[in-house]
């Protein structure tokens, strides 16, 4: 039986041919519809039909990326598209939400594709630089006391011990516990920058970038500044806001700012240089003096000092 079936395989198979054989065996051409439907960008809806004709006559083309640094900057209203390093004018305001102005972000800082992969190694990165590592157990060598042999090896019944202060004794010493240690972890320069960035483009594609003059209050009372939070903000319910000034030592919001905001819990303070991924996404809004945004745009557009590797 066995050999009948291989009989017939044999016919069948030379029967055939190897020109029909290879022409099963080959992979179908690709048509151009298809393969301009490769060059498509995502969730766009397009009709085929439409395309047929055009698509057979015309060869496919190349993608033509779009040098975007000449065009004019985008309005709130053209702002539609995110991630497309276009600069985008925002209304300046002074302390008290009356408009003064207009001010630009810049593309390269405030509209880059927000890349939630990036922001979570920075913040994982900063809160385990900031994590103290001061844990520690004692082990069976440090407990003080258990000297001695609590019995003799033989002839009591009960199970060999060496001390009262190894590990499955009560008041013993830990087994594998935690000592001091760093849990802090490398992370290239370049990745903690594009996280800054990707989390200024969040807040600005979120409409929570408010651009003020400057951040000196009349004086240092928390109801005035807490009023000019609420201005600020328009009433907003979440009132969490993280305020920025330009100068590290606080000449730019002055000592009034600080001394208003000491008893605001939702209010937050920082100079340009301490802006940070994990502070910005903790608050929904951000406060930025026009300086504060050319002293960062400046930060983050200085190159990068590549590592000095000495033999």
């Amino acid at each position: 039986m066995r050999r009948l079936c291989l009989t017939a395989i044999d016919q069948s198979s030379t029967s055939i041919g190897f020109g029909a054989a290879a022409s099963l065996l080959a992979p179908a051409s690709i048509s151009p519809i298809q393969q301009l439907i490769k060059l498509l960008p995502p969730n766009h809806s397009y009709s085929t039909a439409a395309a047929t004709a055009t698509a057979a006559a015309s060869p496919v083309a190349e993608p033509v990326f779009q040098d975007v640094s000449s065009l004019p900057p985008l309005t709130l209203a053209e702002h539609t598209l995110q991630g497309q390093f276009r600069d985008v004018e925002v209304p300046l305001y002074d302390l008290h939400k009356q408009p003064i102005g207009n001010f630009i972000l810049d593309g390269d800082i405030f509209d880059v594709p927000i890349r939630r992969d990036i922001l979570h190694r920075v913040v994982r990165w900063q809160l385990a630089r900031r994590q103290q590592g001061t844990h520690k157990t004692k082990t069976r060598s440090e407990v003080r006391g258990g000297g001695r042999k609590p019995w003799n090896q033989k002839g009591s019944g009960r199970a060999r011990q060496g001390t009262i202060r190894a590990p499955q004794w009560r008041g013993g010493g830990v087994a594998h516990g935690p000592v001091p240690r760093t849990h802090e972890h490398d992370l290239q320069k370049r990745v903690r920058r594009l996280g800054l960035k990707c989390a200024l483009s969040a807040k600005a594609w979120e409409r929570r970038v408010i651009v003020v003059d400057s951040l000196r209050p009349a004086d240092f009372k928390t109801k005035t500044m807490d009023g000019h939070v609420a201005a600020l903000l328009n009433g907003a319910a979440r009132r969490s806001v993280l305020m920025v000034d330009s100068d590290k030592d606080g000449l730019d919001g002055g000592e009034n700012l600080r001394l208003g905001i000491a008893n605001l819990p939702w209010v937050d303070i920082l100079p340009s240089v301490g802006v940070n991924v994990y502070s910005l996404l903790q608050r929904d809004y951000l406060v930025i003096t026009k300086d504060a945004v050319e002293s960062l745009v400046g930060r983050l557009r200085r190159p990068i000092k590549p590592c000095s590797i000495t033999p």
